[in-house]
């Protein structure tokens, strides 16, 4: 068994950037980086418990993954 599947319970699999790219409204707009910090999780004591409870309760992966999922979504328009 790979390494990536004991770690995280999945292999990769290979994609195409030309065809994930050949679909794209406007081919030669470039992308804007953004940084997390970019992207604050909304602030109120909820947040900070539930916050604090997934990561104490969570494999680390399963949080880090999740917190990927958060930001992936808040980029979608």
């Amino acid at each position: 068994m790979s390494k990536t599947i004991e770690d995280n319970g999945w292999t990769a699999v290979p994609r195409s950037l030309e065809k994930l790219l050949a679909n794209r409204k406007n081919p030669k707009s470039k992308a804007t980086p953004l940084q997390v910090s970019d992207l604050p999780l909304p602030s109120s004591p909820v947040v900070d418990s539930i916050m604090k409870h997934a990561k104490d309760h969570l494999p680390e992966q399963t949080f880090s993954h999740s917190m990927r999922v958060f930001y992936f979504g808040m980029l979608m328009p």
